[in-house]
């Protein structure tokens, strides 16, 4: 079977759809078996995520911090901006999200839900917080709950405002229980470097640039580059291009008739061979066979009847 690409755009910021763009919350089903390397890639988006183990296990990864073995029944709250990422699944995993906007409640960064019970959340220097199936037993059953509403007649929308809202007003009491740290400066900058160069890596990943170049683009040497990448996203930033460009070449052969070999040129590949092995590695087929199948999607949205 072949591994379907999670697609991003921009810096690695993911490319959530609405059903509804009135009702800014969006579901998906994550099937570790058939996602690309087995694994959810480093990304960031807007949306507040929570996320719940359905079968199995896998490591979940927030910048900055150790990775967190989720088991079945355990969930995770990511904060909104924060890079993350997950791997190292057991045979059969599954997990399901959801993700909503800050704007949810508000529909503008104003007012004072926004101002009193979102924002603050946005401003802390907090990744996420990992949900325990005993202790945090209540937030992971309305995460469920929230997820099985789907298409109940004209009434839906209502239920997702009153879930969703007794979702978060959990989530900001365990939050509360959660020490403030002061910012760490250096962190942040480290951070703010890192995409810096991620966004250098989405400008460029068609020309010849290289790891010296991704790391003159945020004003640091290869060695610094090297650390934060493998720090903050657990890849070194050669396989970070690399896997960029395949990932930008599997969304142009899911979306365009253009030829595999104008595919690779533009994705930063001159040599076809090679990326037609690397394209193997990575997704498990040929480009042409992942072309075939790309209808099929895995990290599949998510809105139960």
């Amino acid at each position: 079977m072949a591994n379907i690409a999670v697609q991003v755009n921009s810096d690695y910021l993911e490319d959530v759809r609405y059903d509804d763009p009135t009702l800014p919350i969006h579901f998906c089903m994550d099937y570790f078996d058939t996602l690309a390397g087995h694994e959810i890639n480093v990304h960031w988006h807007r949306d507040f995520e929570f996320a719940i183990m359905l079968r199995g296990a896998c490591d979940y990864h927030l910048a900055g911090g150790d990775a967190i073995r989720l088991e079945q029944g355990d969930g995770i709250f990511i904060n909104s901006e924060a890079l993350h990422s997950a791997d190292n699944p057991t045979s059969g995993a599954i997990m399901s999200c959801v993700t909503f906007s800050p704007l949810f409640f508000t529909g503008q960064p104003s007012g004072t839900i926004y101002s009193r019970h979102v924002l603050p959340v946005t401003n802390r220097p907090l990744a996420g917080l990992h949900l325990s199936a005993i202790r945090d037993r209540d937030i992971l059953a309305e995460i469920l709950t929230v997820t099985s509403i789907g298409k109940r007649g004209t009434t839906a929308p209502l239920e997702y405002v009153e879930h969703v809202a007794k979702l978060w007003r959990l989530t900001l009491s365990a939050l509360d229980k959660v020490p403030d740290e002061r910012p760490d400066e250096t962190e942040l900058l480290r951070e703010r470097r890192l995409r810096t160069m991620m966004t250098f890596v989405q400008r460029h990943f068609g020309d010849g640039i290289d790891v010296a170049d991704i790391a003159a683009s945020a004003g640091i040497g290869r060695t610094e580059c090297f650390r934060l990448f493998t720090r903050l996203a657990a890849v070194s930033p050669g396989e970070y291009l690399i896997s960029y460009r395949l990932r930008r070449a599997a969304a142009m052969l899911g979306s365009d008739d253009d030829s595999v070999a104008h595919v690779a040129r533009v994705c930063g590949f001159n040599d076809a061979s090679y990326f037609a092995k690397r394209f193997r590695q990575r997704y498990g087929c040929t480009p042409r066979e992942y072309r075939a199948i790309a209808g099929r999607v895995s990290r599949r949205p998510v809105l139960p009847e």
